[in-house]
């Protein structure tokens, strides 16, 4: 950890197609997070961009950047710790709510403010387009719940809308046992 208190190591950048560091960070995160699933590949194993994947293809949502995170109130962040990527978070925009998908930070680089960081850039970001609420599902018990909680979200009874309709527009179902928070922004 840098022993420096006037530097901090953390940086958060919105995603950007400018450069082919953010590509380049995205894929070395997602190799990074499959590792630590047991899923070892190559790390330098990034695909090239307008790769033709199928919506129920694996990683369907890295594929289509602009059209899950990057349209409408969403948005995807990379995180840096001192230049090497260390997470990202991404979230779409429903329709009057934005629903936080991945939140990933590096095993070696947890517990050191990230997550915190990545969620608030999303939370400001909200704030700053009006967005009235931002939702997730996580696991009831866990780091996740505990850092969601401290950023003000809470346990909500059921979706804004109906789940069969966010389920297909998020590509994805929540896990068993897995609980919906919130944030009310307005």
């Amino acid at each position: 950890m840098n022993s420096n208190p006037t530097t901090n190591p953390i940086s958060i950048a919105p995603f950007t197609w400018d450069t082919w560091q953010h590509w380049s960070a995205l894929w070395k995160l997602r190799g990074y997070q499959l590792n630590e699933e047991g899923i070892v590949g190559e790390e330098d194993d990034i695909p090239p961009r307008g790769m033709d994947v199928g919506r129920d293809g694996y990683e369907w949502d890295y594929h289509h950047i602009d059209e899950i995170y990057l349209s409408g109130t969403g948005g995807f962040w990379l995180a840096y710790w001192e230049g090497d990527p260390a997470g990202h978070v991404g979230a779409q925009d429903l329709g009057g709510t934005i629903e936080l998908r991945h939140m990933y930070v590096r095993a070696e680089y947890r517990r050191r403010g990230i997550g915190t960081r990545l969620v608030q850039a999303l939370i400001d970001n909200c704030k700053s387009k009006a967005v009235k609420a931002v939702e997730l599902w996580t696991a009831p018990d866990g780091l996740g719940r505990i850092l969601y909680k401290k950023l003000g979200f809470r346990v909500a009874d059921k979706p804004w809308m109906e789940l069969n309709e966010l389920n297909y527009r998020m590509n994805s179902a929540p896990g068993k046992g897995e609980i919906r928070m919130r944030v009310n922004l307005s």
